[in-house]
């Protein structure tokens, strides 16, 4: 999936304004039949000639070929026509505007052949945040990366299954790390595995391991309630299909889990 940002939208909206004004000025330019200063200022000009790259990369990045060339060619150019120190004649003025009108077209027709989607504000953060579930766990749990970043990424797309999945294989990271704190025998299956971590955590007791071992493990039995029964519909509904309240949930309570554990385990 390729991002589109507001970026790429603000510069073809703003070479749009240009293009509708600037070609009122050369009609006026053509009927007085005269030379005039160039009366644009060099914000505007740099704004132009940056709207220009903007378009540039965005085609770069869709695959846009010709309209990548024909973008970089007409920022080019028209750099050199904003920096001549000659008066601006209705001609030199219809070859910027020329440009940036090939450059929009070009790139319009384009985007009928592309399919894009828009994620709401809510969610946006979800698509583009680097730790979702925080630094601490990225830390402590390299290998979950990749998953909390797509379970992340599919709630933001409304894919609410798909974040499932990859909560699920976040989870089986927490559940493993967590039976090795509590020497849990790896080769037994997850049911049994579940109840086993489940009563160590229920074991642990101030006098023997410390109050912060006690809280810490008191606090990561109160989400592992939850993981237990997340873990176990999915593993017996394996065809189920999630919606975004239940998916929502599923992701908040994994990343509970994780961020809880990150506190004392890590790979």
């Amino acid at each position: 999936m390729i991002d589109f940002d507001s970026k790429t939208l603000s510069a073809l909206t703003f070479l749009t304004g240009c293009v509708a004004e600037w070609r009122v000025q050369i009609q006026l330019l053509q009927k007085s039949n005269t030379i005039a200063g160039l009366n644009h200022s060099l914000d505007v000009r740099a704004k132009f000639i940056k709207s220009l790259h903007v378009v540039n990369v965005a085609a770069d990045t869709l695959e846009m070929r010709g309209v990548a060339i024909a973008a970089k060619r007409a920022a080019e150019e028209c750099s050199d026509l904003f920096a001549t120190p000659i008066g601006h004649d209705s001609h030199r003025l219809n070859r910027i505007v020329t440009n940036a009108e090939h450059v929009i077209l070009a790139f319009m027709n384009e985007l009928e052949g592309c399919s894009l989607f828009t994620i709401s504000p809510r969610h946006a953060q979800l698509y583009s945040e680097p730790f979702p579930f925080g630094e601490a766990v990225d830390a402590a749990f390299p290998s979950a990366s990749y998953d909390i970043a797509e379970a992340a990424k599919c709630l933001a797309l409304s894919r609410w299954t798909a974040s499932v999945m990859h909560s699920m294989r976040v989870l089986e990271l927490g559940l493993t790390m967590l039976g090795r704190h509590y020497s849990i025998e790896e080769t037994a299956n997850w049911n049994t595995r579940l109840n086993q971590i489940e009563a160590a955590s229920r074991d642990i007791r101030k006098r023997v391991h410390g109050a912060d071992e006690e809280q810490w493990a008191a606090e990561a039995a109160i989400h592992l309630r939850f993981v237990k029964n997340a873990w176990r519909n999915h593993a017996m509904h394996g065809f189920e299909k999630y919606d975004g309240e239940r998916s929502f949930t599923i992701f908040e309570n994994t990343r509970a889990f994780m961020q809880q554990l990150c506190k004392k385990l890590e790979e």
